[in-house]
């Protein structure tokens, strides 16, 4: 095994690689910011190209959640559940190609879907998905700072016991940073540092899997015996994993489609983005883009887990249960250096996600609180002419950022708590499923506005009943043991705390029937209303041709025309 790197070594390499992408937007902000017109703090209205985008939504959706629950998921259900998993990523960022264009058509000055839901469904079913939106971001949030911390600890060569290392400095420099260069420059910066970790991630990600090979791939063997069970530990992960059985595969996989689509078209982050775009063939080509990328980086990742396994076998990955942890036991063999370059690769992956999670919160916040102080009438996207409707708007975003803030300190908190990182999206994934549909369905002229809402409602009744309920679990690893030794079954939301809890029988039953259930009933409710009282929806309130935006360039308050 390698020499890890002593605290100071691995904190340096995490500050470092922080202090970089904060330079990097500083200067950008002093050189640029007065002479480009890039202060949209927003939306970054119809600036970004093709290429701008492809990386962008390739950094924001490249967390560092990657290097624990790909692995896991290799380990568990072999090629054809980090298939699944490839394949959940890029699924949204498709459906998002398909709808972009016309809801840049329909709201030419939209921020995030929530100014659409608020136009199309009212104030209700506006104020549930919010919420599902919000708390969805919050616990992504804290899972890429439980990622850094934990990346940070695991690599560092410390006196301290596991549970003794601390992992509160990078979390707390990780969240600090991000916020601070979010908080000057908002989502043009966020699109920015996209740019610089969308290549840096790339090629970290490459130089330490091959690395990774080189040192793993290939180990030397004393004995036969050693030779014989890493064959067969080889020949387990590369059919079905520990599952045993391709119906167990297939069964990860869908519930990973299911989860990560549901959820990922509740990232505000990514909503933004799509106005972001300078046009529509830019915004479809950049989420086309990011997709072709994402597709080998998550089977790299997923490469790393079957190598662990193969490596470790089950003692060493299941005894106890720390499959998560698969890339880790890997980069651990290597030198010191190579697991410097894993640090950085994992602060890199966090801060893409954390800052496009912050500016996307702002994004969500913002319209909201606009509303409220009534800043602007209904269709409106941004502050217009007048100092008192200015003044107005500065302050919504002053709002909006100490609502980030909170947020930011509360998933501080989380992630020092040591819970799994692929648990903390479980049960937010979940409640992403209760209402993407409907908001979806919102597309179509028919669907009123209390079918969305009983939609909602109807989804989030059946995630209760399936999870208060529970479902068996007959599934056998690799030895003929229950799976449920390591995928909780006990029919309570606590248990999604545990790690394995996203493949379980009752998380696919109900990525099945949440979605499908709050869309039938959306339908269902919207058809009568439809065709016996005649609701049609009559349009969006006309937009002004041209806006004024509350921006920040540099480290100044300025208002900029909107193309």
């Amino acid at each position: 095994m390698g020499s890890s790197p002593l605290p100071g070594a691995s904190y340096g390499a995490t500050f470092g690689t922080l202090a970089f992408f904060l330079v990097a937007t500083i200067t950008f902000g002093i050189v640029y910011g007065r002479k480009m017109d890039v202060g949209k703090y927003l939306s970054a209205r119809n600036s970004q190209g093709a290429m701008s985008l492809t990386l962008s939504f390739f950094a924001s959706g490249a967390g560092a959640w990657v290097l624990f629950t790909v692995p896991e998921a290799a380990v568990l259900g072999g090629p054809i559940a980090v298939v699944g998993y490839a394949i959940a990523t890029i699924v949204p960022l498709l459906i998002f190609a398909c709808v972009a264009p016309r809801l840049r058509r329909l709201l030419p000055f939209g921020i995030t879907f929530f100014e659409f839901v608020q136009l199309r469904y009212g104030t209700l079913v506006n104020i549930y998905v919010t919420l599902i939106a919000a708390f969805y971001m919050f616990l992504y949030l804290a899972a890429e700072f439980t990622s850094v911390g934990d990346c940070v600890a695991l690599l560092s060569n410390s006196t301290l016991t596991p549970t003794e290392k601390t992992n509160l400095p990078p979390i707390i420099g990780t969240s600090l940073v991000t916020l601070l260069y979010t908080t000057i420059g908002g989502l043009p910066v966020s699109l920015l540092t996209d740019r610089l970790q969308g290549f840096g991630v790339l090629i970290f990600s490459v130089l330490v899997f091959i690395a990774a090979i080189g040192y793993a791939l290939f180990p030397t063997y004393v004995d036969v015996e050693a030779a014989n069970a890493a064959s067969a530990n080889w020949q387990t992960v590369t059919s079905y994993g520990i599952g045993g059985t391709a119906a167990n595969s297939f069964k990860m996989a869908v519930t990973l489609i299911l989860a990560v689509t549901s959820a990922n078209l509740m990232h505000t982050g990514f909503q933004q983005r799509i106005w972001a775009g300078l046009d529509n063939p830019a915004v479809v080509q950049g989420l086309w883009g990011a997709s072709i990328m994402t597709l080998p980086f998550m089977l790299i990742f997923g490469l790393f887990g079957m190598i662990a396994y193969g490596q470790f076998g089950p003692a060493g990955l299941l005894s106890p249960y720390v499959a998560f942890l698969s890339a880790f036991k890997i980069i651990q063999l290597m030198p010191t250096g190579w697991q410097i370059a894993a640090i950085i690769l994992a602060v890199m992956m966090v801060a893409s996600s954390a800052d496009t999670i912050q500016s996307g919160l702002q994004g969500l916040f913002t319209p909201m609180v606009e509303s409220m102080l009534t800043c602007r009438a209904p269709g409106q996207s941004a502050a217009q002419e007048g100092g008192g409707v200015k003044t107005c708007n500065v302050l919504a975003v002053g709002i909006s950022l100490a609502l980030t803030v909170v947020i930011n300190i509360v998933a501080i908190v989380l992630a020092t708590q040591g819970l799994s990182v692929l648990s903390l999206f479980v049960l937010a994934d979940l409640l992403c499923a209760t209402c993407c549909v409907p908001v979806i369905m919102g597309l179509s002229n028919k669907v009123h506005p209390v079918a969305a809402l009983v939609g909602c409602l109807t989804g989030l009744m059946c995630a209760l009943i399936i999870y208060g309920v529970g479902l068996p679990c007959d599934s056998l690893d690799a030895a003929g043991l229950p799976l449920c030794d390591h995928v909780p079954e006990a029919g309570n939301f606590f248990e999604l705390m545990k790690p394995g809890g996203l493949y379980s029988t009752t998380s696919l039953v109900a990525f099945i029937v949440t979605p499908v259930a709050s869309g039938l009933v959306t339908a269902l409710v919207a058809l009568p209303l439809h065709l016996i009282c005649g609701y049609t929806f009559k349009g969006y309130p006309d937009q002004p041709q041209q806006v004024k935006e509350a921006t920040l360039t540099g480290v100044s308050m300025t208002a900029v025309s909107a193309p």
